[in-house]
């Protein structure tokens, strides 16, 4: 398996459009207003694209095929968890937050609660979050490029992260938008056109259905309702309706997503901007369901490595690849759907998947860096310690904290952690859990008060983190109860019972202790609430 021309020029193409809206664009970029929220003039097809291509990340481009080629088919209860969740997005934030208008994602921590302090504490899982998210992104990157170049991971580690870089230290948020919007309609129709290209090798969606279930009998098992499942993950409900709810709330209080509602031009932009997320996104993912489907059956039957190698089945197509170009830890798996579509043997498709895939990876990268390098300069170190560094020079400070996000993320994409979905799956909690009861009870909740939110944040960041480390160490998988008899394991994907948790904990410290002023309820709470 060498390099192929077309697949260099689908991606050099690629590469030519993205550097010209960040070239473009950079007089755009001169002041913080632009820097910061692309001047609030962005339509809502332009940012429900950006929405669309931020939001489901390498995670769900590479991720949930290669679920769904591990856990079999119960898995797409998930992808129905993303795209039914967005709408929710309209009812309990977007159009608030869009009348609040605020410039970053603390703003809103520090105005409803009335402490400076509380962008610190709301930074900590942003921070954790938002690095996790970098991370996932940049190997997302690496391992298209390696598909295109076929180049060592590290090696493509390090292009990946300077590639992310470059576009956004000099474009800011109205280049990350505009090719954001451009790289959410290409992974849509990269995934688009790898479905139909797997539809069309098996003769029908048919032909696909009676090649997966000769492959594995047990693809399409659901819980109970045969002897064996597909996977110990998806053997009970648990399982398959855990990794719905993760994705289905995850919409309304994601940092990276709810930024992009103070990038629009007004309150029904705002919402007219979650629509376009869904008729894209929903497009993509009836794609990637496809080809995760056929994943395994297109590598044992169409790879070149299962003629060449003397290997004997698709994990061995894997292994080969982490053995040859050095990929790192569990993310080799991540590549399942790119063996698949080498499988298809049409060098113009992969040039296409690869297009698309490096689009959606940069654009999470992109969204997520902006959200961090903004807490980190202007934030924590201009609000909360005092700096006028920020202030003064926002566009300096902001590309300061790009190169410090872009480099610790690197490092660790070295070595990754877990496959993409397990890491997109960690920040999720971490995040919905501490700062989301904060976020939607204070929009919503009079009753909402300070020493919760503190509380809160704190307390969920380290039990959903702490939890979440344990279970892989003791029981070998994420997805299971950390506190479970190893003998008699309970799925939990990625602990999301630590959501339900924290809503009910913040509501019951808020309870029990002191309101905030009666002007500042009326002010970020009552007033930005969308008129009835």
């Amino acid at each position: 398996m060498g390099v192929n021309p077309i697949v260099i020029l689908g991606s050099v193409l690629y590469f030519a459009v993205i550097f010209y809206i960040g070239w473009y664009s950079r007089k755009a970029s001169m002041d913080s207003s632009d820097f910061y929220v692309a001047g609030r003039k962005v339509g809502p097809i332009v940012n429900g694209s950006a929405l669309a291509a931020t939001y489901f990340s390498p995670a769900s481009f590479l991720g949930l095929p290669a679920f769904i080629f591990i856990l079999g088919y119960p898995f797409w209860w998930a992808l129905v968890g993303i795209i039914g969740g967005m709408p929710i997005a309209t009812l309990l934030t977007a159009a608030p937050l869009r009348k609040y208008a605020p410039t970053s994602f603390t703003d809103y921590y520090a105005d409803r609660y009335d402490t400076k302090w509380l962008r610190l504490v709301a930074g900590i899982p942003t921070l954790i979050g938002g690095l996790a998210y970098v991370i996932l992104s940049i190997v997302g990157t690496a391992l298209f490029l390696l598909a295109i170049l076929k180049i060592p991971f590290n090696v493509s580690v390090i292009l990946a992260s300077v590639v992310i870089f470059a576009y956004i230290y000099f474009g800011g948020m109205v280049a990350t938008t505009i090719s954001t919007a451009f790289q959410g309609v290409a992974m849509t129709v990269a995934a688009l056109l790898a479905a139909g290209y797997v539809i069309f090798n098996f003769g029908g969606l048919n032909g696909l259905t009676d090649a997966v279930l000769a492959n594995n009998g047990n693809f399409f098992n659901m819980p109970y309702v045969s002897e064996t499942a597909s996977h110990p993950i998806m053997a009970t409900w648990t399982g398959v309706v855990g990794f719905f709810f993760v994705w289905h709330f995850g919409f309304s209080a994601m940092p990276y997503t709810v930024v992009r509602f103070f990038t629009t031009q007004d309150i029904k932009s705002a919402r007219r901007s979650v629509f376009w997320a869904v008729a894209i996104g929903g497009a993509m993912y009836c794609g990637l369901v496809i080809i995760g489907t056929g994943a395994r059956v297109l590598i044992e039957t169409l790879h070149p490595l299962m003629q060449t190698e003397g290997i004997t089945d698709a994990m061995g197509v894997l292994k080969h690849m982490k053995t040859a170009y050095g990929v790192a830890g569990a993310s080799v798996t991540d590549y399942s759907m790119i063996a698949a579509v080498e499988g298809l043997k049409s060098p113009f498709l992969l040039s296409v998947l690869a297009a698309g895939g490096l689009a959606i990876a940069m654009a999470t990268a992109a969204g997520w860096t902006m959200v961090l390098n903004v807490l980190l300069g202007r934030d924590l170190v201009g609000k909360v310690f005092g700096s006028r560094w920020p202030e003064n020079k926002p566009v300096q400070a902001t590309r300061v904290m790009t190169i410090l996000i872009v480099f610790v993320s690197m490092c660790f994409a070295f070595n990754p952690p877990a496959l993409v979905l397990d890491i997109s799956g960690a920040a999720f909690i971490v995040i919905l859990c501490s700062v989301g009861p904060p976020l939607i009870l204070g929009i919503w909740w009079t009753r909402s008060t300070t020493t919760a939110a503190i509380a809160n944040i704190l307390v969920m960041t380290i039990l959903s983190t702490g939890s979440w480390m344990y279970a892989q160490y003791k029981l070998g998988s994420y997805h299971w109860f950390f506190l479970s008899d190893p003998a008699n394991k309970i799925s939990t994907p990625h602990q999301f019972y630590w959501v339900f948790v924290g809503f009910i904990f913040f509501i019951v410290v808020s309870l029990m202790t002191k309101p905030c002023k009666e002007e500042v309820i009326q002010k970020y709470s009552l007033d930005i609430r969308p008129e009835q």
